[in-house]
């Protein structure tokens, strides 16, 4: 079914910008038909592309696999990019992209991308896009806004990396990351901002390893689908990239910062936090590897 955008949706998204700006849009809903999850509402624009959901785990047949494409080599200055991802309830999903994204020089003109989430009643998504790779020059504002229900449970991973290709030590401009998280009665569960320059963190990351890539993971649900911190801390346990758990506020759940030498060990770290999540709340039973 395609999704028939109305008016005060678009203008979450293009209140105030430059009529040259590129808008796409990236829609899908995820819904519960008996022991399985399909895809209902979508509504795909470029520079997002969109082909055909996956069912990746034969002992997992509610989870549903979606790969969000680009075919536009990237993110550039002004561009906006709007995705919204609603899973029904008793659905299951799991969200992610088929490569890096790099985002280029935007030339005081950042680029912007909002995503807001919904999961209703027992509904699992796993949105974990790989890093978005900042070149010189480069700024982009990040949004992404989460409704939960009590018992759903998603895993938001987010991360970024910084690339110089002329290897000429220019730095990006900005990064501006923000993610907010409501109860579905619109109640505040917590809030994680920040804002970065490229400056900043080649004066952090100057000396000593060479690390390239941030990374956050947010589990966020009741605590009995969730995996304890042991099992968190022993799923990431890995060879080029360290991590700190913490507790979220109200009882959300747990907070995963890491750094990485490369865009690879940062990847083996979201898909041990992937394993993790989706072990525990669906009775132990194992994901297949997802192919990139």
């Amino acid at each position: 079914m395609t999704l028939h955008w109305q008016p005060a949706d678009l203008a979450m998204t293009t209140d105030s910008f430059d009529a040259a700006a590129r808008v796409g849009r990236f829609h899908l809903a995820f819904n519960r038909h008996g022991d399985i999850t399909r895809i209902g509402e979508q509504f795909v624009s470029y520079p997002f592309h969109f082909t055909r959901p996956f069912r990746l785990d034969s002992d997992i047949p509610e989870l549903l696999t979606a790969y969000q494409q680009s075919s536009s080599g990237g993110l550039y200055r002004d561009d906006r990019l709007d995705n919204r991802l609603v899973v029904t309830a008793g659905a299951a999903a799991h969200v992610t992209t088929q490569a890096a994204s790099v985002v280029h020089a935007c030339h005081g003109m950042p680029a912007r991308q909002t995503t807001r989430i919904e999961v209703e009643a027992d509904g699992y998504l796993a949105y974990t896009p790989d890093p978005a790779i900042l070149f010189p020059g480069a700024a982009l504002d990040a949004r992404i806004e989460l409704r939960l229900d009590p018992d759903a449970v998603v895993l938001l991973h987010d991360a970024f990396a910084w690339h110089d290709p002329a290897a000429a030590n220019g730095a990006f401009d900005r990064l501006c990351n923000d993610v907010t998280v409501y109860d579905r009665n619109g109640r505040l569960r917590l809030r994680d901002r920040f804002v970065v320059t490229g400056a900043q963190l080649g004066a952090t990351f100057g000396t000593g390893r060479d690390w390239r890539v941030v990374s956050t993971s947010l589990l966020l649900g009741p605590a009995a689908r969730l995996p304890s911190r042991d099992v968190l801390r022993d799923a990431l346990a890995l060879h080029d990239i360290l991590v700190g758990i913490s507790a979220l506020p109200n009882d959300a759940g747990w907070c995963v910062r890491g750094i990485a030498t490369s865009a690879v060990a940062s990847r083996r770290a979201a898909n041990a936090a992937f394993v993790a999540s989706v072990q525990a709340a669906f009775d132990g039973r194992t994901p297949a590897p997802r192919r990139k």
